[in-house]
């Protein structure tokens, strides 16, 4: 046990030594505190104030000590924290924190040292600061405590790193996709950094010029991939991009690595920030070589085609004129013969000869009519059906009397754009088929207009009269010379001529007929 109570009792709480000091002035107080801040002559060792044992002082000390290492050691790992992660919240707040615990710590270590050192001048001065400190935190904690509180929990932010996860996931899958896309149909996605000149290339563009995907694009001028006049073809739309913003969409050759050229087609706009100065270029490049080749295959064919399609109408109008000729005349030669002073037979023969070389005219007109249809092109304008169909009518009004025909309109589609001479045609055959084809019982004939659900224009034509047996005629109803009754006068031309006029303004003809009910012709006309 350490005792001296010979030099304790005056110095260790003497109430003679607080009334002496309170007869002096604050600020002589003051002066003194400071002069003699280390001064530890007026205070005993702690080890010589009060009964100590062994035990309880080293108890005491170590406990001090201990409580000083920790609170000196847990700023350092603080100050570990916050150099090495610069992005930590609150950087302020951990400031005070490591002042606060370091002086903390500083208390007990100065509080256990007194059992050797009594400077409780310096204590009060370290405790002070502590306080002082330990009051900022308190107000400064106080301060950011709602941005706390208004911190994700770890829960939060569990559920956000599984959300980002599950977003990354389909983000892979779609690149995937896409990348499987490009590099199916052979089209990839390029960019070049203006400022930086600096080319990024999707993997599809590296494949079609046939380069490594390690290739310095950047230090390659990429224009001498472009041979011939494509060179220029790029060069003017790269300049025209950066002098003047424009795009380009142009079919090029490219030159690939092992020496083929393939047929490409390159796509690129440019892009400009706030202040109108082109930052990037991005585009797109694909490889359409198979299907360049094929057009150019098939344009060639198609141009054969028409040489061959006009050599036909040549040869078909020359063979046309010379059998007219022929046909002419065997008429006339034919007319010249005066059959009177024939034989019987022989007059016949004549007979017979006319009348051969007069139907090889009219089929001759015939052929000459379908081709004329095919071959010209004829201006449309705005008809009005009911106009068109009273000219018509009044041109066969003797067959309508004899047959009694009644023909009802109703256009509800008041006008069509089609060639005038076409329409007067097709209404002319379409009335004269019906009347020349009725049954026993009066036509009646039934004219409408009306859009479909293409919104197309339709014109319907229903009769009463014979009908015809599709199952049996169907595939060769406007075939020429197709007829399908034992008729007077039916050459099977009329709706052959329908078809061609409609077919050659892009049109089509429909047809519903049974049997002993009638027919109904259905005109749908391409405006």
């Amino acid at each position: 046990m350490k005792t001296d109570s010979l030099s304790c009792g005056p110095l260790c709480g003497s109430k003679a030594v607080n009334v002496a000091h309170a007869d002096v002035p604050l600020s002589r107080q003051i002066h003194d505190f400071f002069t003699g801040l280390l001064d530890t002559d007026k205070w005993p060792a702690r080890w010589h104030c009060g009964e100590w044992s062994d035990f309880h002082g080293w108890l005491y000390l170590l406990s001090d000590l201990g409580i000083w290492a920790a609170y000196f050691a847990i700023p350092l790992l603080l100050i570990h924290i916050l150099v090495k992660r610069k992005d930590v919240p609150f950087y302020k707040i951990f400031g005070l924190f490591i002042a606060f615990i370091l002086l903390c710590g500083l208390t007990h270590l100065i509080d256990a040292m007194a059992f050797w050192w009594p400077a409780y001048r310096f204590s009060a001065v370290l405790r002070f600061a502590t306080a002082i400190v330990s009051m900022s935190t308190v107000y400064a904690l106080y301060r950011v405590m709602p941005m706390i509180l208004n911190l994700r929990s770890v829960s939060d932010l569990q559920a956000e790193i599984e959300k980002r996860r599950i977003i990354e996931e389909k983000l892979a899958a779609s690149e995937f996709l896409l990348s499987e896309a490009g590099r199916i149909s052979r089209v990839g996605g390029w960019e070049l950094d203006v400022a930086n000149n600096k080319r990024t290339w999707s993997k599809s563009i590296y494949d079609i010029f046939e380069l490594p995907y390690d290739s310095p694009i950047d230090d390659v001028n990429m224009l001498q991939y472009f041979p011939g006049t494509y060179y220029n073809q790029m060069d003017e739309a790269i300049t025209n991009a950066y002098n003047h913003g424009g795009s380009w969409d142009m079919e090029v050759l490219v030159s690939r690595k092992d020496g083929t050229t393939i047929w490409a087609r390159s796509i690129g706009e440019p892009f400009f920030d706030e202040e109108g100065k082109l930052i990037k270029l991005r585009g797109v490049f694909m490889d359409i070589d198979r299907y360049k080749v094929n057009e150019l295959a098939l344009s060639k064919s198609l141009e054969l085609l028409t040489q061959n399609n006009q050599q036909l109408k040549n040869f078909t109008h020359i063979l046309s004129h010379n059998i007219r000729n022929h046909a002419s005349n065997i008429s006339l030669i034919s007319s010249l013969i005066d059959t009177t002073s024939l034989t019987e037979d022989n007059a016949d023969l004549v007979d017979k000869i006319k009348s051969i070389s007069g139907g090889l005219n009219d089929t001759l007109n015939d052929l000459s009519e379908a081709i004329k249809i095919k071959d010209s092109v004829i201006q449309s304008e705005k008809l009005g059906f009911e106009a068109v169909t009273l000219k018509v009518m009044r041109i066969i009004q003797n067959d309508i009397r004899l047959s009694e025909a009644v023909i009802n309109m109703d256009f509800k589609v008041e006008e069509v754009n089609f060639p005038p001479i076409y329409l007067e045609s097709i209404i002319l055959n379409l009335l004269t088929n019906t009347i020349k084809y009725r049954s026993e019982r009066s036509p009646v004939i039934e004219l409408r207009t009306y859009k479909d659900e293409k919104q197309c224009t339709v014109l319907e034509c229903r009769d009463n009269g014979r009908g015809i047996d599709l199952k049996l005629h169907g595939e060769k109803i406007f075939g020429l010379y197709k007829t399908f009754h034992d008729t007077k006068n039916a050459r099977g031309v009329g709706l052959f001529l329908v078809k061609t006029q409609v077919e050659s303004q892009g049109g089509s003809i429909q047809v519903e007929s049974t049997p002993g009910e009638g027919s109904v012709f259905k005109i749908i006309f391409n405006e």
